[in-house]
């Protein structure tokens, strides 16, 4: 299990990058061939998804731009699980380390000396985001987009520090644009100094280790500092600089920091976008950042995401589902194991398997779901021994054990996701969806179900010659 730990590879982007060409040469492909950021590098990357391909692709050279790209980091569990030092293991052992990891956090330091991430400081006329190789990706989208960008923020009443990824739209060479959200924390922050009548710090880390990310992006309160929450995943203390020009302090090792504030009042048109639920985003007046300095090592990695696909959708996905199985396990005793699946864009959808021991337990297994996320539209409950992991064997079960009259219930008018395209908004503002819970248990009167004593434990190549090989 501790091959990363255990080793000479450095815990930031390019250490893990050495560490999987090296352990996992499999798992990463180079392209030196020029690649257009416009639709040539999302059109590589959709057509290896298409194909069943889910590797980190580096783009060595992209037209524009003398800054290769990292792409694709988050694609795959394998990647995800091997962040964490976990060679074997499958996705419950991974949510187990993961939550045990997130239950102890570790407090980040500030260091001295010259910061990687600082080898290179640009500033005033000197500043240019299009230096890097910034994409365009989708058909409809406005523009080019800075998609793995951990923008740090803080508090200005707690003093609190606060990661979130946001989608930042280039305007101009020194200008940015942003959609938070109004689930996002980072919405909570950035109004709290508008009201004030005061610009808001951002600084937007590019390229770090994927269990950086994993702990930056740990489904947690406001009062929760991210930066503690990495450190926990991996297991340091996270080394941390203050800004040039802003008052944040930011991950020393990191590939790249654009410093920038948030203009009070000020919007300006941004989206369309290509995002999580495979919708575009709508065009919005949104806030503008004033980019006030860019800091990067000498020859700095650029890292995005693939929004849409795997590579967007599957860390979000597993850090969202230790925090919805904590709370549900807390509403309900005999929960076993909880699941947010792919089919349901790893935001919308959740199975629950629970020992089910009376009546109304699913029910309230799947209110405590829909309280500790609310981009969750679908619970489904179903009995632990239900494959939850498996789609089909979920729908089985509410194929044949569900009376919808009794077994279904709906909450209307709740929080929803505001990019989720089936939301309405009836007043401005409020992004509302109907909740569903299907209680799909093996109910007290249910019959009993077909099966054949000792087919487990039937050894199949002593009877099929060859069996290994079918």
């Amino acid at each position: 299990m501790d091959t990363l730990w255990n080793s000479p590879y450095t815990p930031d982007l390019r250490g893990f990058l050495n560490y999987l060409e090296a352990e996992h040469p499999d798992h990463v492909i180079r392209i030196t061939k020029e690649v257009d950021p416009k639709f040539g590098v999302s059109g590589i990357l959709h057509k290896l998804e298409r194909e069943g391909h889910f590797k980190v692709v580096i783009f060595e050279n992209v037209k524009g731009s003398k800054i290769p790209l990292v792409a694709n980091m988050h694609s795959s569990f394998e990647r995800l699980r091997y962040s964490l030092g976990m060679e074997e293991g499958d996705e419950k052992a991974f949510l187990k380390e993961y939550g045990a990891r997130e239950a102890h956090p570790i407090l980040p330091v500030m260091v001295e000396g010259e910061a990687p991430v600082q080898q290179v400081v640009k500033t005033g006329a000197d500043i240019d985001v299009e230096e890097f190789p910034i994409c365009t990706y989708h058909e409809l989208d406005a523009g080019k987009f800075i998609t793995a960008g951990l923008a740090v923020m803080r508090d200005p009443d707690t003093g609190i520090d606060n990661i979130g990824i946001y989608r930042h739209q280039v305007h101009s060479k020194d200008e940015l644009g942003v959609q938070l959200s109004e689930t996002a924390h980072g919405n909570v922050i950035w109004k709290k100094y508008e009201r004030r009548g005061q610009a808001c710090p951002i600084a937007i880390v590019i390229g770090h280790h994927p269990a950086f990310f994993l702990g930056a992006l740990s489904f947690t309160s406001l009062d929760t500092n991210e930066f503690h929450i990495a450190g926990g995943m991996l297991q340091r203390p996270i080394p941390l600089v203050p800004c040039k020009t802003i008052p944040l302090n930011v991950p020393a090792d990191a590939e790249i920091v654009i410093e920038c504030e948030i203009r009070p009042h000020e919007r300006r048109s941004e989206a369309p976008f290509g995002e999580y639920p495979g919708t575009y985003g709508p065009e919005r007046m949104n806030p503008v950042l004033e980019i006030k300095a860019i800091t990067h090592r000498k020859n700095p990695l650029y890292q995005n995401a693939f929004v849409g696909h795997a590579d967007n959708l599957l860390v979000a996905g597993l850090t969202r589902q230790s925090s919805i199985e904590e709370v549900v396990k807390i509403a309900c005793g005999t929960v076993t194991r909880v699941h947010v699946p792919r089919s349901g864009r790893f935001r919308f959808v959740c199975y629950i398997a629970i020992d089910r021991r009376i009546e109304g337990e699913a029910k309230q297994a799947a209110m405590a779901a829909f309280v500790a996320d609310p981009f969750l539209k679908f619970v489904v409950v179903v009995d632990h021994d239900v494959d939850i992991t498996s789609d089909t064997e979920v729908v089985h079960a509410i194929a044949t054990r569900v009376r919808a009259d009794r077994d279904i219930f709906m909450v209307p008018y709740a929080k929803g996701s505001p990019l989720d395209p089936a939301s309405y908004d009836p007043e401005g503002g409020s992004h509302l969806v109907t909740k569903m819970g299907i209680d799909a248990t093996r109910k007290d009167n249910y019959p009993a179900e077909i099966s054949v004593p000792g087919a487990d434990e039937i050894d199949l190549s002593a009877f099929i010659e060859g069996y290994g090989k079918l």
